[in-house]
C-alpha cells in the first residue's frame, strides 16, 4: 500500500509538472477543450513542428465519430439490393462499404472483388467513370457523369457525398444508373437506325431511316420479344455490330443486360473463365480471384456473341453444353448456376460452307440461328447510299465554318459505285474527300481506299472504238448516266420512284431515257 501511494504521488506530481509547462497553450485542435477538424491545407504549428492536414486526411479523423448508427446496420445491405440502379456505399478512405447485384453486372465484378478495396484500384475495369468517381470522393466532392464503361453498358454516374446535420461528411454513394432502363417503350425511343464509326465511338447525330431496315428491327424486336436466339449475317462493313446494339438497348429491352463479346479476342484458355467466371478463391492470381462472367452478366438479358464464327470447335462445344442446359459453373466449383438469356450472334462468314468443311459446329447453328437477319450491303441502294452520304457530311460539317458540299459530280459517282467495303468504305471516301477538296467535293476528289471497287463500265457485248478511233468525252458522259438512270429505274420498280431517288424531276428523266444511245 506504502509502495502504491508513493507511485500514485509521483505520477500526480508529474501531471502537475505537466500542466504547468503548457499552462497558457492551446491545442491548435482542441480550442477551449473542444475538438475540431481543422479546415483542408490548414499548417499545424507547434514547437517548430509543422503538420499539413488534407481533405482525406481531415475525413479519416472525424468521420467515424461522425457516421450515423444505421451506416453500420445489416439491413442497409438489404436496402442497397432494393434499388434498381447500380450502387455502391462507400467510406471516406476510399474503400466499398457495401454493393448491389446491379453494381457487379455493370462493372462485370462480384462481391468479393469490391468490398474492402479502394474503389480507384477499379479504374482499370471500371473505366474513366470510377476514376472519376475516386478522385471526387477524394476531394469530398459531388459528381455527375455519363459515358461507357468497358463492359460496353453506358450510364449516368453520381457520387453523393452523405454528410450530418452540421455538415460532417461520413460516408458517399455511388449509383451508376442505364439510361435506357427509363424507357419502357417503342414509342418513348426513336424508331431509327443509329450507325457509329469504326471505333465505336458514336459519330454525332447521323441517323438514316429505311423501310429495309426499320423492317429488320420490327422482325428483331418480335425475336427477342419471345425469347428466340437471333443470328445477323451480311458482308463486312454492312453496321452488323451497331444494328444489334440498336436493336436490344431500345425500347422493351433497353432495360436489361446487354453484354458485347469479340469472339475474335477469345482464346481456348480463355474461355471458361471470361464466359462463365471464376469462384472467389479459385485462383491466386490477384487478377483471377473470383471473376463474373459474361453469362452472368448477361442474365435477364441480351449476350451479343459478335464474329461467332471465330470461336474455335473446343469452344463451341462449350457454348452448345449451355445453351442445352441454361446451366454454367464457374472456373473453381462444381455448383451449377442457372442464368436465362438471349443470345444474339453476328458473322460475315458463310455458315453453311463451313459446316460443311467441319469448321462449325451443326448444332450450335441451328441453336443461335432460330431467327435470321440478313442486312444488305451498300451497293445498288441508291436511296440508302444517298441519305447515309447525307447523314454523314452532317456530321462533318458540325465541325466546319463553312459547309462541305458535294457537286452533282461527285454524288453520281457516289451512287453509281460498288462498294466492297460497304458503309466502312463510303465513310472513308468522304473522309478522304474533306481532306483534299475545299468546300467543295468534285469528281476527281473521288478515289477508292484499296481499289477494288468498280464503278459500272461497259460489257463485253458493247461495240467498242475500232483501232484510231475515238469515242468523245461527251459520249462516255451520256454512256454513264444512262447506265445509271436505267440501273435506278431497275432497283426502284418504276421511273417516277427512280426520279425521286436520284432526285431529278420525272420529265428529265423521260427525256434522258429515250434518248438514242
Amino acid at each position: 500500500m506504502r509502495s502504491l501511494a508513493r507511485r500514485r504521488g509521483r505520477g500526480e506530481g508529474r501531471l502537475a509538472l505537466s500542466r504547468r509547462a503548457h499552462r497558457g497553450r492551446v491545442s491548435p485542435l482542441c480550442p477551449d477543450g473542444k475538438a475540431q477538424v481543422p479546415p483542408q491545407g490548414t499548417d499545424i504549428r507547434e514547437r517548430g513542428a509543422v503538420m499539413k492536414f488534407y481533405g482525406n486526411d481531415i475525413a479519416n479523423v472525424g468521420h467515424r465519430r461522425l457516421r450515423p448508427a444505421f451506416i453500420d446496420d445489416p439491413m442497409l445491405n438489404t436496402l442497397l439490393e432494393a434499388l434498381p440502379d447500380g450502387a455502391a456505399l462507400l467510406e471516406m478512405d476510399g474503400k466499398i462499404k457495401l454493393v448491389n447485384g446491379k453494381l457487379e453486372k455493370l462493372l462485370n465484378l462480384n462481391k468479393g472483388e469490391l468490398v474492402g478495396t479502394e474503389l480507384a484500384k477499379h479504374a482499370a475495369t471500371g473505366g474513366t467513370i470510377i476514376q472519376k468517381a475516386a478522385a471526387a470522393l477524394q476531394q469530398l466532392k459531388r459528381l455527375e457523369v455519363s459515358g461507357t464503361l468497358p463492359s460496353q453498358r453506358f450510364v449516368s454516374a453520381s457520387l453523393n457525398i452523405l454528410r450530418t446535420a452540421d455538415g460532417g461528411a461520413y460516408a458517399a454513394l455511388l449509383v451508376l444508373r442505364e439510361p435506357n432502363r427509363m424507357v419502357r417503350s417503342a414509342e418513348a425511343a426513336p424508331d431509327r437506325f443509329r450507325f457509329q464509326d469504326e471505333s465505336g465511338i458514336q459519330a454525332g447525330t447521323p441517323h438514316v431511316t429505311t423501310p429495309a431496315l426499320q423492317g429488320l428491327l420490327k422482325r428483331g424486336s418480335q425475336a427477342l420479344a419471345r425469347g428466340s436466339n437471333i443470328l445477323v449475317t451480311g458482308e463486312s462493313g454492312t453496321g452488323k455490330t451497331d444494328f444489334v446494339r440498336r436493336l436490344c438497348t431500345a425500347g422493351e429491352q433497353g432495360g436489361y443486360p446487354f453484354v458485347h463479346v469479340n469472339c475474335g479476342m477469345l482464346t481456348d484458355a480463355q474461355f471458361d473463365m471470361e464466359m462463365f467466371g471464376v469462384e472467389p478463391g479459385a485462383s491466386s492470381d490477384p487478377l483471377t480471384r473470383g471473376k463474373l462472367g459474361y453469362v452472368e452478366a448477361a442474365d435477364g438479358g441480351v449476350l451479343f456473341l459478335d464474329e461467332i464464327t471465330d470461336l474455335s470447335p473446343i469452344s463451341q462445344m462449350k457454348l452448345v453444353a449451355f445453351l442445352e442446359t441454361g446451366t454454367y459453373s464457374r472456373v473453381g466449383s462444381v455448383q451449377r448456376r442457372q442464368a436465362k438469356l438471349k443470345l444474339v450472334t453476328a458473322t460475315n462468314r458463310a455458315l453453311r460452307q463451313m459446316i460443311a468443311d467441319g469448321q462449325f459446329r451443326e448444332d450450335l447453328y441451328y441453336r443461335m440461328a432460330v431467327v435470321m437477319l440478313e442486312l444488305p450491303p451498300v451497293r445498288g441502294r441508291a436511296d440508302f447510299i444517298k441519305s447515309l452520304a447525307d447523314a454523314m457530311l452532317q456530321r462533318i460539317n458540325l465541325g466546319r465554318r463553312q459547309a462541305f458540299v458535294l457537286s452533282e459530280g461527285f454524288r453520281r459517282k457516289l451512287l453509281a459505285y460498288d462498294y466492297p467495303g460497304n458503309i466502312r468504305e463510303l465513310s472513308n471516301i468522304l473522309q478522304h474527300a474533306v481532306a483534299s477538296a475545299e468546300e467543295v467535293a468534285e469528281i476527281e476528289h473521288f478515289v477508292v481506299p484499296l481499289g477494288t471497287g468498280r464503278l459500272p463500265v461497259k460489257s463485253d457485248a458493247d461495240p467498242s472504238p475500232a483501232d484510231g478511233e475515238s469515242t468523245s468525252f461527251k459520249e462516255l458522259i451520256r454512256e454513264f448516266e444512262t447506265y445509271v438512270l436505267e440501273k435506278s429505274i431497275a432497283e426502284n420498280g418504276s421511273k417516277r420512284s427512280a426520279a425521286k431517288a436520284l432526285g431529278i424531276d420525272i420529265a428529265t428523266l423521260i427525256r434522258k431515257t429515250n434518248r438514242k444511245r
